[in-house]
């Protein structure tokens, strides 16, 4: 199983346990995301693409990381 598969199933987990509380499952959804950038992109991408989300920035161009 795929690191990204078991970030995804723990949330799905969680979202259903915390179902009603939609405050909790957007909080770790956004681990989520965080969690998966951080491995594809690494941490300065991922301060981007964070920051580009929090200031609602529609059709940012992101830099492609290549990842040795």
């Amino acid at each position: 199983m795929t690191p990204s598969k078991t970030i995804l199933d723990d949330a799905f987990r969680f979202a259903e346990k915390y179902k009603n509380d939609p405050m909790a499952i957007s909080a770790s959804l956004m681990v989520v995301a965080k969690t998966i950038y951080l491995n594809m992109l690494g941490p300065e991408q991922t301060q981007l693409m964070i920051h580009l989300f929090a200031d609602n920035v529609e059709h940012a161009h992101i830099e492609k990381v290549t990842i040795h």
